[in-house]
């Protein structure tokens, strides 16, 4: 069985978008939480959105309102605008980083390979909190699916492209259920098994810790494709539009009451304070 061997630090909340930003906020509000409270020093990060000043002044509001004193906004619309950025003053002394939804290729474009965003994940790996919410939480990865559609499995019905690469071997997929993304994510884990699809529903997240355990919060559920027992496979065989066969693809449903351990790769149920397999 193949398993990661990365780091996670973080805390990391993976957003699937949608989430409640206007009554009980359960998981804006876990965010708010483990960046300090009112002590939280927070970066909002709204370059994925069309409307980054709208985007921005509604997380600010939202901050604001749950008691954060310290937020600064990333305001920068090109790759010129994050080059020029003195990145270790603008990360210095934040307790929380959160990225907004949009478009995933406009963060990855503008972010990619930048002394910011290299910055960034090392300050996450030293325990600095990261969320991110639907494009948000796509580009985490080291490989992320930019377009799709729900038809079934065929080489064509996903389009993967270079995240951020905060996190390794994994895919992250958001609107999950909403937009019936199954079929993507399993195309997207049989371009590479190695790689764990994770689906998230919307006003739903995963909160990983530093030692790979992922912990779902939220109203909706995770679905993790695990292609790490794959035997066969033809994908590179059929044609482009002509679905393919695997072999050996696990699936799991993840409500609140459990846990999954990323680096293992098995699901962890809880029973009182205990994890069990």
């Amino acid at each position: 069985m193949a398993k990661s061997s990365q780091s996670f630090g973080g805390p990391i909340l993976i957003i699937g978008g949608a989430e409640d930003k206007f009554n009980e906020r359960h998981i804006i509000r876990k965010f708010v939480s483990l960046s300090g409270d009112k002590k939280a020093n927070i970066l909002i990060i709204p370059i994925a959105s069309d409307f980054a000043e709208i985007a921005a002044k509604l997380y600010t509001t939202i901050f604001s309102s749950l008691g954060v004193k310290k937020i600064t906004v990333l305001e920068a619309t090109s790759r010129q605008d994050i080059l020029s950025l003195n990145a270790d003053k603008m990360l210095d002394n934040l307790t929380g980083v959160f990225i907004t939804g949009g478009d995933q290729m406009r963060l990855s474009s503008i972010l990619g390979g930048t002394d910011f965003i290299k910055k960034l994940a090392a300050r996450v790996k030293k325990g600095l909190v990261l969320a991110g919410s639907s494009a948000g939480a796509a580009c985490m990865s080291s490989e992320m699916i930019v377009r799709g559609d729900g038809q079934s499995p065929n080489q064509n019905a996903v389009r993967i492209s270079p995240g951020l690469s905060i996190l390794k071997d994994i895919i992250i997929d958001q609107h999950f259920t909403q937009r019936s993304r199954l079929n993507r994510i399993i195309t997207a884990v049989c371009y590479n098994p190695k790689n764990l699809g994770i689906g998230i529903d919307e006003d739903t997240a995963i909160l990983i810790n530093k030692n790979g355990i992922l912990e779902v919060l939220g109203k909706g559920t995770v679905t993790i494709v695990d292609g790490s027992n794959v035997n066969y496979i033809n994908i590179a065989e059929v044609k482009e539009n002509e679905p393919f066969s695997v072999f050996g693809l696990q699936l799991h449903i993840l409500s609140s009451t459990i846990r999954y351990d990323i680096i293992n790769r098995k699901p962890l149920e809880m029973v009182g304070d205990y994890m069990q397999v």
